[in-house]
This record gives structure tokens, C-alpha cells and sequence, in this order.
């Protein structure tokens, strides 16, 4: 799982990678402390609240969330029971990092056996 982080962390503008229980809490970061625990719970809070509204819709599910501002990004892909949670400046290459992201999704997959 470290392997797969610090390929994402790889990609230029790319500041840090966690993977992430839907419930928020930590599985593994490139970042530490209390940025890594708020950033991973805010995004789980976030993609689930994100996947109700896509719900309520009737339009299928998320897969994939991009929350983009003037000075940076945080992208989250839903891989089964964990989340992959980018976060990046804004000089970063947002396509290449949601492409990276489905690959790690993958591979994630086959490390843990769920997608």
C-alpha cells in the first residue's frame, strides 16, 4: 500500500496521498499527524454526503470526487472499502492524477481483494 502512495505522491504538484476508511479513519498517508487525520476525515465525511446526494438523484454512483480551488485540489476514488484521497496545488496535473488514481484503485483491489 506505501508503494502505491508514493507513486501518487510522485506525480509533480502532488503534496500528499492517504488511504482511507469510509469511516474516515487512517489506513495508511504520506502526510502525518493531525493534517492527515482531519484531511482523511473530511474527505470520507465528504464523499459519503457526496454519494448520498448522487443517491437521491438516481444517476448511480460515485466513483470519483474533485474538490478543486483557486490554490490546490483534494481528489478522492472510491476503492471498495477504502478511499484513495490525493491532495495537490494547483500547478498539478488534475487528469493524471485521477488516472493514477483509478490504476491504484486497482491495484488496490487485487492487494485486498474488494472493488
Amino acid at each position: 500500500m506505501e508503494t502505491i502512495l508514493q507513486r501518487l505522491l510522485g506525480i509533480d504538484g502532488v503534496n500528499g496521498a492517504l488511504l482511507v476508511g469510509k469511516d474516515g479513519l487512517v489506513v495508511a498517508s504520506t502526510l502525518e499527524g493531525e493534517d492527515e487525520e482531519f484531511l482523511a476525515a473530511m474527505a470520507a465525511a465528504s464523499y459519503d454526503v457526496a454519494g448520498r446526494y448522487i443517491a437521491q438523484l438516481g444517476i448511480g454512483e460515485v466513483r470519483h470526487a474533485l474538490y478543486e480551488t483557486a490554490t490546490g485540489a483534494v481528489q478522492v476514488t472510491d476503492s471498495g472499502q477504502l478511499l484513495i484521497v490525493v491532495r495537490s496545488n494547483n500547478a498539478a496535473n488534475m487528469g493524471r492524477i485521477r488516472m493514477e488514481c483509478t490504476q491504484a484503485s486497482l491495484r488496490l483491489s487485487e492487494q485486498i481483494g474488494s472493488y
